[in-house]
């Protein structure tokens, strides 16, 4: 039930939140300020109305001068003419009262009490009581010394109607200026920020347009601020980078179809020349048949391995792998490969940086760059695999002297079913799948793949991989 309160009480909208926000900047802002003001002229008034009511108190008591200071001062007020008028009380100095003229209003008992403590004040001071119908009324008392007698206190008086009055007239009033200005805010406000977020409203609706018709267009608007160009300028890589995602998955499905096709037309093509002519050549046609069925199979294979590479899921758990002892057994299994072509494969090894990840695909990197360059290399040239330590790299590099790879196509060399020369892509048996899945390999383990080749001179081809835990010990 909350929730659906938070819910709906959330303001979903930028443009709201942004005037919300500016209108409670500004509401605070001049509330603090107008309590502020209104605390500083209360104790004004206050202090002025305690001021004049001290001063009208040492006048009254001048006035009733000869009245206090008869023997009998209680009789004294009585008959004074001016004293009936005022708001007066006259007590002793211990509290007692003396004289209560009619006009002094009629206090509770704890503002009794307070009032005779004040009357045994030395000084003149100025209280706050409560009388009986709950207003507020201060109370000014002035000591009267008489020689030779009891001291008296003349107490004197006044509402604070007034000051209340004019305290409340100052609060509404600045009440209303402040629910004006919020007014007047929000207004301009919410002008301001339709004004502000134009562009980004711009934005949107030719991203829309773009999504409807294609991703060959781009944002060509101007937002106005650094901040929304860019904005516009990430947008438009963003827009590249999901065009060539499409153009790459694209041309990864038709590669793969034809990969997937010609072998499916051998095949087809093998069976009905057996059901045509069954003692014609049954041997090469069985031959053939399992040969396609075999690069069938190794194609589908390369392809879920090239898929989990590019997902990031071939490193399920990582664990401690050494470079090195997989550099040597992958370079015999290339020896064997390379010799019916007289084709040697040096191992230097400079050091034996260890790694974390999976010794399973790290060992189908190095030998799928081996069988490359086997592929490509001339006959009785030497290939060579060096493993060394960098800092806390891992660096693998395998050299070859062969074809070599032309300007042209280095750029796309580990990209899926690419191949430089495609008539010889029957000739070599691969899958056009090796390098591109090496690449990823590699980028799972967090570590780089790199070619430099000449045409005619060779390749050569750089492995770097983050050093696990820093444990390079060169041998």
């Amino acid at each position: 039930m909350f929730s659906a309160i938070r819910s709906r009480l959330t303001l979903r909208s930028i443009r709201a939140r942004l005037t919300f926000w500016y209108l409670l900047t500004i509401g605070v802002t001049l509330t603090g300020f107008a309590v502020f003001f209104w605390l500083l002229r209360a104790r004004t008034l206050y202090g002025e109305f305690d001021a004049a009511l001290e001063i009208r108190g040492h006048e009254v008591a001048a006035e009733l001068r000869t009245a206090l200071f008869e023997l009998d001062p209680g009789a004294g007020l009585v008959s004074h003419p001016a004293a009936a008028r005022l708001p007066l009380l006259v007590r002793a100095s211990p509290g007692t009262v003396v004289y209560r003229a009619p006009a002094f209003p009629l206090v509770v008992w704890a503002a009794e009490r307070d009032l005779a403590a004040a009357a045994r004040a030395p000084r003149a001071s100025v209280v706050t009581v409560r009388d009986r119908s709950g207003s507020q009324v201060r109370v000014v008392t002035i000591p009267v010394d008489r020689q030779g007698a009891t001291r008296l206190a003349v107490q004197l008086a006044a509402s604070i109607a007034p000051i209340e009055g004019t305290l409340r007239q100052l609060g509404g009033g600045m009440g209303l200026a402040i629910l004006l200005v919020l007014v007047i805010a929000a207004y301009g406000s919410s002008r301001t920020t339709r004004y502000a977020l134009a562009p980004v409203d711009a934005i949107v609706a030719r991203v829309r347009e773009i999504q409807s018709s294609g991703l060959d267009e781009r944002l060509d608007l101007r937002g106005g601020s650094a901040e929304l160009d860019r904005l516009v300028s990430t947008l438009n890589e963003m827009l590249d980078r999901i065009g060539a995602s499409m153009r790459s998955v694209r041309r990864f499905a038709a590669d793969a179809s034809h990969e997937l096709q010609t072998p499916l037309t051998v095949m087809r093509g093998v069976v009905e020349a057996k059901r045509r002519d069954v003692e014609s050549g049954g041997e090469d046609l069985d031959r053939d048949l399992l040969a396609e069925i075999d690069r069938s199979s190794a194609l589908i294979r390369d392809l879920r391995l090239f898929a989990l590479a590019e997902a990031g899921q071939v490193v399920a758990v990582p664990e401690p792998v050494d470079v090195a002892t997989l550099a040597e057994q992958c370079a015999e299994i290339a020896r064997a490969l390379a010799e019916p072509r007289k084709i040697r494969v040096d191992l230097a090894v400079e050091g034996r940086p260890l790694v974390s990840g999976s010794a399973l695909h790290l060992r189908r990197v190095i030998l799928n760059l081996t069988t490359n360059a086997i592929t490509y290399s001339p006959p009785e040239s030497t290939i060579t695999i060096r493993v060394a330590v960098e800092q806390t790299t891992a660096v693998l590099v395998v050299r070859d002297h062969g074809c070599g790879i032309g300007t042209d196509d280095l750029p796309h060399i580990f990209e899926p079913f690419y191949r430089a020369d495609p008539a010889r892509a029957r000739e070599t048996g691969g899958t056009g799948l090796g390098l591109a899945i090496a690449d990823q390999i590699v980028r799972a383990h967090g570590g780089e793949i790199h070619v430099t080749s000449e045409p005619g001179r060779g390749s050569v081809f750089t492995v770097a991989l983050p050093g696990a835990r820093s444990r390079m010990n060169a041998s």
